[in-house]
């Protein structure tokens, strides 16, 4: 997977701020538990970068490098597995837990919620891909480095713990159990099996 972030807190509390480059990116692992849900882990690296105005009008600017560990879990409006011959492709909503690992020291590590948005399709026999928008509501006020001081007269609109998002494109390759997916696998195995049988009982 491959993301642009954006940042969403003190010192950018009305526009979210892109860090265009470097993206970013790593890997995912899809398991599908049935044709409406999967279990998805992911590991990526990223960095967050913002300037603005902080309270009192004083500016600042700040830019950090992460690693982000998740367990989210997809589900799917119509029903859809990779390399499935009757589904082609569906659009999903996700969420899940993660924990980000500040890499600099600058920001703070923190565990997050993220929800989202997408459309997963297949793209060849065992090849699928998609695109993907995800919100991150933080448990930190100090992704930024900064901390709002409370109160109304300073409170943003999403609250006063920090916030960021994704917007990205994915692959994902289909490795186990391809042939059992299959929708002519079982059925010709069955008659196969079948088959057998008749000839032994004549």
């Amino acid at each position: 997977m491959a993301a642009i972030p954006w940042y969403l807190g003190d010192l950018s509390y009305s526009m979210p701020q892109p860090v265009i480059v470097p993206p970013a990116f790593g890997p995912i692992f899809r398991y599908n538990l049935d044709m409406r849900s999967s279990l998805r882990a992911h590991m990526f690296l990223y960095d967050l970068a913002g300037s603005g105005e902080i309270f009192g009008g004083t500016e600042a600017e700040f830019q950090s490098s992460f690693v982000d560990l998740g367990l989210d879990f997809e589900f799917n409006w119509w029903p859809y597995k990779t390399a499935h011959g009757k589904s082609k492709y569906s659009p999903y909503v996700t969420t899940g837990l993660g924990y980000s690992l500040d890499l600099q020291g600058a920001s703070k590590s923190h565990f997050y919620l993220p929800f989202g948005l997408g459309v997963k399709a297949d793209l060849r026999k065992k090849l699928s891909g998609g695109i993907e928008v995800s919100m991150r509501k933080t448990f930190t006020d100090m992704l930024d480095g900064v901390t709002n001081p409370g109160g109304e007269a300073v409170q943003t609109p999403v609250g006063n713990n920090d916030w960021y998002m994704f917007t990205g494109v994915f692959f994902t390759y289909k490795i186990f159990n391809y042939l059992n997916e299959c929708p002519t696998y079982n059925e010709q195995t069955y008659s196969m099996k079948g088959r057998g049988k008749e000839k032994r009982k004549k």
